[in-house]
């Protein structure tokens, strides 16, 4: 049997983006949390343009507030990634 990444409900097709079903709790709390910390990094990135904040109240340990977003970013992508790896 094919799996595909869509499903039928009431003979509707309607996409799966995620395409998690298949995945174990565990996994899919890394993809959650990945995709999470992705969000939030976007969202402060974005909320930094406005002028919300300054890059500098996020400075953590002598490094600058870019290098801690982006560092949340990454975080995001390797727990998603770690979610998803099927091994």
């Amino acid at each position: 049997m094919k799996s595909s990444s869509c499903l039928v409900v009431k003979s509707k097709v309607v996409m799966n983006i995620m395409s998690i079903n298949h995945l174990t709790i565990f996994k899919k709390g890394f993809v959650f949390l990945g995709i999470f910390l992705l969000v939030l990094s976007v969202l402060i990135s974005l909320s930094v343009l406005i002028g919300l904040f300054d890059l500098n109240d996020l400075e953590v340990l002598g490094h600058s507030g870019l290098r801690s977003v982006a560092a949340i970013a990454v975080l995001g992508c390797l727990l998603a990634a770690i979610g998803y790896h099927d091994g």
